[in-house]
């Protein structure tokens, strides 16, 4: 016994490092109250903790994307390169040289990210194929190999690149190659050849210059020739741009800073933002979360006039998109909120601390009316000539559950039984009210549950004899996370203090005892496998507990090693309905005092069940 509770105190204790490896704990401080003037301690103290930005939310109000546009131009170099978006393709886009009987490969990873490289003579034979790693810069040895390309001494060839996603691609050939095979030497070069340079938008020929508007969604195919007869060639539906912040810029003045969904902007110098700062630990065992993971972004400053994005489709291409930009927020209006804030809610209307440029704080009070959604609520802050909006995304999920098992339980006896048993569970946004964070923001949860024996259990006695019984039991439980957030959104470690009440034939075993709760969503390297299962292909959640019962609340009883080690998950099939599975070990012993009497019992047991959230 000894040793499983120390096994399970290292696990809680590796887990616990994992999750929180990206980030140390912030320390306990008071609550923040308005004020216009503090001492300075105060005032640093206060900006380390409200030190996360809100967004402003401009789009379709300060900021407006116009519809996308694929610009090109063949025409300013005479057909030997094309412009398209600040972007150019030429005979460098794409190259190879063979040295050492090794083939290296370069390209621009901007208009093609990588794919597959083939090698095509003049007939349009395809000589050879072979999937492309890398960003930009790719190498093959043993060319001469029997897996080496097919090509023959005096033959000409041309690569191409190949990147194929969803509905689409983008391509780019090379110009065309000779080959000289002699004395087990391969060498590689450019010959020369000719063509007449052109552009194919939406398979119609077009001017070597112009610019065509299209629609966001709707493919659109294009390609290009140069004078060498290299090609750059893509279909690909434009995407909806997603600037998530705006604000002046604090580098240069006249500028404005962006924030956005991916894609990254093309041709532009931007800042990579992840969404989940992952540690090297977690990201070699898989275990990043696969619920509620924050998308990576992108910051980039651009000029407030005559601004414009460059972006590629759902499956590469070149999209410029031009912005008009009026009235940014500026720097003094930006607003924080603490680096503990949550990122949900169970209540349909709550509130947070937020912190204004002069190290004011005020309460912000909002709505979440949509449950099981993601909210966005918007805080009014005034500007220079206008009122600017910052936002918070928030998602509320509900705080309660109900379920209804059926377990199959195996004693060490080899005797089994089958039980059905009934759960419900609720947790606490706050404690009436109360915001603190350690001991009441979404700390506290309670839960329930019933099973009864659907058939006779065996037994042994304490004086040996064996005898078939009824098993029922009523658990209730108080949990406390150590970690604050949402039930199926956030992972946690917990405390448990529980109690049962346990007929066992014509015996009731109150008992009390504690234990520890750890629960997360399924690891990404875990939840990989499991989602090939077609039903199983959903959001998944996982957590497991362990409880010694160390009391008796009736004098007359005494316990033995009596404990319960439990494996649980779900399966979301949607935000309220789940399916659920789990198994355990369950060791039952206890004594009277007065008689002697008493039982001794150790199950291995295997459950599922149906449920709701609430």
């Amino acid at each position: 016994m000894n040793s499983l509770i120390s096994s399970l105190v290292v696990i809680l204790f590796f887990q616990t490092a994992i999750a929180q490896e990206a980030a140390q704990p912030t320390p306990p401080a008071a609550a923040p109250v308005a004020a216009s003037a503090e001492t300075p301690e105060k005032a640093e103290k206060k900006e380390t903790e409200f030190s996360r930005p809100l967004f402003f939310s401009v789009m379709d109000q300060e900021l407006k994307i116009k519809n996308p546009v694929v610009e090109y131009d063949l025409k300013k170099s005479k057909g030997k390169q094309l412009e398209m978006g600040g972007l150019v393709f030429d005979n460098q886009s794409l190259s190879a040289k063979v040295e050492n009987n090794t083939l290296n490969l370069t390209w621009n990873h901007e208009l093609v990210p990588g794919g597959d490289v083939s090698v095509i003579n003049q007939q349009g034979k395809e000589l050879w194929k072979q999937p492309v790693k890398g960003t930009g810069s790719w190498s093959y040895s043993g060319i001469q190999e029997s897996k080496g390309p097919q090509w023959k001494d005096g033959e000409r060839f041309r690569f191409c690149l190949r990147a194929e996603a969803g509905r689409g691609y983008s391509s780019i050939c090379s110009q065309w190659y000779g080959v000289e095979i002699k004395e087990g030497s391969v060498q590689i070069g450019v010959t020369k050849s000719e063509a007449s340079p052109r552009v194919i938008f939406q398979n119609e020929e077009k001017k070597l210059q112009g610019a065509e508007e299209v629609a966001v969604g709707t493919p659109v195919q294009f390609l290009a020739t140069l004078d060498s007869d290299a090609t750059y060639e893509f279909v690909s539906e434009p995407v909806a741009p997603v600037i998530r912040d705006m604000i002046e810029s604090e580098k240069k003045s006249g500028d404005v800073t962006l924030t956005g969904d991916l894609p990254k902007p093309l041709k532009l110098e931007s800042e990579s933002i992840a969404g989940e700062d992952y540690g090297a630990v977690t990201k070699i065992l898989g275990f990043e979360s696969t619920i509620g993971a924050r998308a990576d972004m992108w910051k980039a400053d651009v000029p407030q006039k005559n601004a414009r994005l460059t972006l590629p489709g759902k499956s590469g291409g070149v999209f410029v998109y031009n912005l008009e930009i009026t009235e940014p927020p500026r720097q003094k209006d930006r607003r924080f909120i603490s680096t503990r804030a949550l990122k949900g809610t169970y209540l349909s209307k709550d509130q947070m601390p937020v912190r204004d440029m002069e190290d004011n704080v005020t309460v912000w009070n909002f709505e979440t009316p949509q449950k099981f959604a993601m909210n966005t609520v918007t805080l009014d802050v005034p500007g220079e000539k206008s009122t600017h909006k910052s936002y918070l995304e928030i998602y509320r999920a509900g705080a309660g559950e109900a379920s209804l098992r059926l377990t199959g339980v195996v004693t060490s006896e080899s005797d089994y039984v089958i039980l059905g048993e009934g759960h419900v569970s609720w947790w606490f946004n706050d404690l009436f009210g109360w915001q603190n964070y350690w001991l009441s923001k979404q700390r506290w949860g309670v839960s329930a549950k019933y099973f009864t024996s659907l058939t006779n259990l065996p037994a042994s006695t304490a004086g040996g004899n064996s005898e078939d019984v009824k098993l029922a039991v009523m658990d209730a439980d108080l949990r406390y996370r150590f970690t604050p957030g949402l039930w199926e959104k956030d992972e946690t470690v917990g405390l448990i203090v529980a109690y049962e009440a346990m007929t066992l034939g014509d015996s009731n075993v109150p008992k009390i005892g504690a234990g520890l709760f750890w629960a997360r969503s399924m690891p990404r390297a875990i939840d990989y496998w499991f989602s090939k299962i077609p039903f199983m292909n959903y959001p998944k959640w996982v957590d497991m507990e362990f409880i010694k019962y160390f009391s008796s609340t009736d004098s007359d009883i005494t316990l033995g090693d009596d404990y319960v080690l439990n494996f649980h998950g779900k399966v979301l099939w949607t935000p309220r309905f789940f399916g659920e599975a789990g198994f355990g070990l369950k060791n039952y012993y206890y004594e009277k005092n007065s008689d002697g009497s008493g039982a001794k019992l150790t199950t291995f047991y295997g459950t599922v069940g149906l449920g709701v959230n609430f």
